[in-house]
């Protein structure tokens, strides 16, 4: 399951795990094999019969038959997988279609499995319940692992409802009172959702996101009602309303706690908290504040307008943005700024993607300001699985950017390259290339959006070498002049819903230690 929040999680991982055990549900007559025996035994279509069973597995006409010697088999997509079905007692009425199995139930499909005592179905309405409580887990647990008092589900719209759930939906925890899912959108009520190093051994999680109301919207967006944020059983913060993005070209930048103020501290920041506010004008539109208050940074708000298109997103907005720069921070204020970027989209049917933008807008650093135009486009693909522990990713592209503070136009094309690759449990490696061609003379004027390393060559490993401590070690050379600019040794130490780092940068010979929520 992706990146989604609290609402996706929730009915989606209560359709997953339901989906696969009624769709295949429908065929006319299950299939009954003896627990004993080899020998399967497919029931005569009777009219008006009734077979009963005491057998405990039942499984769909549509089966997996293991491949000879030498023959070639074609991978089953997941929505072909047969369920299979284990009981201490099961009946199937032929006639009216109906199927239940009670006592010890686990129903399995692919890496899905539904534990109850009781299930109920049939096979020509294609509705199935339990309603004496069930115990879903993908991936043993890995992906999700929730419980709930009932569940309810009707292969032939999509249709699922459920209560009292609560349990792991990667990457959130999650509880709900009820949740339903119309087969286009999700309603839950009185739920939260919090992050999964929060949660507590005991007592409540050390903080969580609650909502009256939520409706989803999959793939898109999700709308929480009187949303409140604890930590601890404390409220800090609340809002009418709060809007969540589920879109998964933009996962890598979802975070559903971004209505957090998300604690850190650094010796060169010093204590900074960092928020993001949303709040909904219409299905497509919002307005948002951002914020980063710090000790020694001082508060850096952005404010604006964002707009969802079919294709992509627009943002007008005031912004306090900071990069870094020879191992220094800066920070560029854009007001206002106008950005239009597309969603990543596949080539045809290749594993190819496609994405761009445009930008216009002020910019103001120091003494330098003045209008900034740019105009982008990459192309990048799905990650490459050379080995069985080995991701390796491109990506080609172009950029090109107007300064009136000086009349600059710096054109720069640029290409890259990244591996990495878990050698074992316990270490980890990585190593890639990042190349933008652009010269001196003809690079920005800002300090912001100045190229750092041109040429620049990086890698490192950790390693794991407690439950609580892990080491790294980062290195960034220049190929252009063959310098090395950075080599950072650090110690990372778990902090339960934190981590501590801290770092020696050798190059600059100092130490930085930094203390993060860990799961922003």
């Amino acid at each position: 399951m992706k990146q989604y929040s609290v609402t996706a999680m929730t009915v989606l991982a209560v359709l997953a795990c339901t989906h696969g055990y009624a769709q295949t549900n429908t065929m006319p007559l299950p299939e009954v094999s003896s627990q004993n025996k080899e020998i399967s035994y497919v029931a005569p279509s009777i009219t008006g019969g009734v077979q009963a069973s005491t057998d405990t597995k039942l499984t769909p006409v549509l089966q997996i038959k293991p491949a000879k010697k030498g023959e070639t088999v074609m991978p089953v997509e997941e929505s072909s997988q047969p369920v299979r079905i284990d009981a201490d007692k099961m009946y199937y009425n032929g006639t009216t279609g109906k199927v239940w199995a009670k006592g010890t139930v686990e129903v399995e499909r692919g890496t899905q499995q539904l534990l109850t005592p009781k299930v109920e179905g049939n096979v020509q309405t294609q509705r199935y319940e339990s309603k004496e409580g069930y115990h879903f887990l993908e991936e043993q647990g890995l992906k999700k692992d929730l419980q709930g008092a009932f569940i309810s589900y009707n292969a032939s719209n999509g249709q699922a409802q459920t209560k009292d759930v609560f349990g792991y939906a990667d990457p959130y925890w999650v509880k709900a009172k009820t949740a339903e899912f119309d087969g286009t959108h999700g309603h839950i009520e009185k739920g939260w959702i919090t992050t999964k190093h929060a949660i507590a051994f005991k007592g409540a999680p050390d903080y969580r996101v609650e909502g009256d109301s939520i409706d989803i919207y999959p793939e898109d967006k999700a709308i929480i009602h009187n949303a409140a944020l604890y930590i601890k059983n404390t409220k800090i913060l609340s809002l009418k309303r709060y809007k969540v993005s589920l879109r998964k070209d933009k996962k890598g930048q979802l975070n559903v706690f971004s209505i957090i103020p998300r604690p850190s501290y650094n010796s060169t920041d010093g204590f900074v908290l960092r928020g993001n506010i949303e709040y909904p004008l219409s299905n497509t539109s919002d307005v948002f504040l951002g914020y980063t208050v710090g000790s020694k940074v001082g508060f850096k708000p952005s404010f604006g307008y964002e707009k969802s298109l079919p294709w992509g997103e627009a943002i007008l907005a005031y912004t306090r943005e900071s990069s870094t720069l020879n191992a220094e921070k800066v920070w560029v204020e854009k007001k206002p700024e106008l950005s239009i970027d597309t969603h990543a989209y596949h080539i045809g049917h290749s594993p190819l993607t496609i994405r761009g933008g445009l930008s216009m807008g002020r910019w103001y650093e120091g003494d330098i300001k003045g209008s900034h135009h740019k105009v982008y486009g990459e192309v990048s693909h799905d990650p490459w699985h050379v080995l069985p522990s080995t991701d390796v990713t491109a990506f080609v592209g172009y950029q090109r950017d107007y300064y009136g503070y000086n009349g600059l136009t710096r054109t720069m094309p640029y290409w890259g390259i990244g591996a990495k690759t878990t050698i074992n449990d316990r270490v980890k490696a990585w190593a890639g290339y990042h190349q933008n061609n652009t010269s001196e003379t003809l690079d920005s004027p800002y300090s912001f959006d100045k190229v750092d390393v041109k040429h620049d060559f990086y890698y490192g490993v950790s390693v794991q070498a407690t439950k609580l401590d892990r080491f790294s070690i980062n290195v960034q050379q220049d190929l252009l002049t063959h310098q090395l600019r950075y080599v950072d040794i650090s110690w990372h130490r778990d902090l339960h819903s934190f981590e501590g780092s801290l770092t020696y940068r050798t190059k600059q010979k100092k130490w930085e230690y930094t203390l993060v929520a860990k799961d922003f």
